[in-house]
């Protein structure tokens, strides 16, 4: 009976124990909600250049190459080059041979002799109108074919020695042979390129400008060439002010600093403003949000300590900056920190 008893005691204790504990947390007065502000770090716009790239496929070709063409036709009978040689300007790359010259000679001959004859004709003539044997007329005709023959005679002799020297082919320019057409007893022609000469002045590329970069380039410009994940240094040295009826665009030349490896037509990226500007009052892109397509920014109001959404016009943008064209002044502090708790009249706490 006594345990019975005990056990009650104990149940009554904890009973009154967990009414007390329940009784307390009932009674217990709710904790206050203390309201906090967003914390934003803010800046005032600055002045920086944006520059918009474009790129453009370019080939890469020699500074200077040269087709050499032959004066004459004729058979060769001496070719004095192979491909991939040296040459320097004045060598004899090849010789002709030509029937035409045989009948140059034979004119010049002929000349002489005609020559020859007026001459000595002239010298009778003179002797015979010193004797009053021959009238005036007769003496000016004398001197007269005396004259056109020996015209005939040196024009004949300067076409001569003037085809004789196109039999030689000499190089243009120096440097390297990168063509050959041209074999022993076959035949030059002028309209065929018995070889061509690439220059010693480096290489080049050649590109084509669309009309809204073409305000951007000039010569002189440096520009930046990519092939195979190498960057060359590029200066622009040609801009044609016609359009090409092919591409559309605006021819344009620039040398090479250092071709390295490059290879004659081969293809490459150069890369191209495609918009410039300079000093602009700018945002960072990271504060500029969007509402309808239009970009706007939280300006931080620092009287009343709240933000407020400011449409503004962009201009150009890069990947840090964006030009401001109007809407935002100097004195704009723009609010930088990105969070959902930021909304337009929201009161928010400035971080100095």
């Amino acid at each position: 009976m006594k345990k019975v008893l005990k056990v009650f005691i104990w149940l009554a204790v904890i009973a009154a124990l967990i009414g007390g504990i329940v009784y307390f947390y009932l009674k217990k007065k709710p904790a206050e909600v203390i309201e906090t502000k967003p914390a934003v770090s803010a800046s005032l716009p600055g002045k920086h250049d944006i520059i918009n790239y474009t790129e453009a496929v370019a080939t890469v070709a020699p500074s200077e190459e040269v087709k050499v063409l032959p004066k004459m036709s004729g058979e060769i009978t001496e070719v004095n080059f192979s491909l991939g040689d040296h040459v320097a300007a004045g060598d004899v790359l090849l010789s002709i041979h030509s029937d035409a010259l045989k009948s140059l000679q034979i004119q010049v001959d002929s000349a002489r002799i005609a020559m020859n004859d007026a001459a000595t004709a002239l010298g009778r003539t003179r002797e015979l109108f010193s004797a009053g044997a021959v009238s005036a007329q007769q003496m000016d005709s004398a001197e007269s074919a005396a004259k056109s023959t020996k015209l005939a005679y040196e024009s004949a002799q300067t076409q001569l020695d003037l085809q004789s020297g196109y039999t030689s082919v000499t190089a243009p320019i120096s440097g390297t042979i990168g063509t050959k057409n041209a074999e022993v007893h076959g035949m030059a022609v002028p309209s065929s390129a018995v070889c061509t000469i690439t220059g010693e002045s480096g290489m080049q590329i050649s590109f084509g400008v669309p009309e809204g970069a073409l305000s951007n380039i000039e010569i002189g410009n440096t520009l930046e060439l990519q092939k195979n994940s190498k960057t060359y240094k590029c200066t622009v040295t040609e801009i044609s002010n016609k359009v090409s009826a092919s591409s559309g665009l605006y021819e344009c030349k620039a040398d090479i600093a250092d071709a390295g490896d490059l290879l004659s037509g081969s293809k490459a990226k150069v890369k191209l403003v495609s918009a410039k500007s300079s000093q602009v009052l700018c945002v960072p892109v990271s504060a500029v949000f969007y509402a309808d397509g239009k970009p706007f920014v939280y300006v931080y109001d620092e009287a009343s300590g709240k933000v407020k959404k400011t449409l503004f016009t962009q201009g150009l943008s890069d990947s840090e900056f964006m030009e401001v064209k109007s809407g935002i002044d100097e004195k704009s502090q723009i609010v930088s920190t990105w969070s959902k708790e930021i909304y337009d009249g929201a009161e928010v706490l400035l971080q100095q």
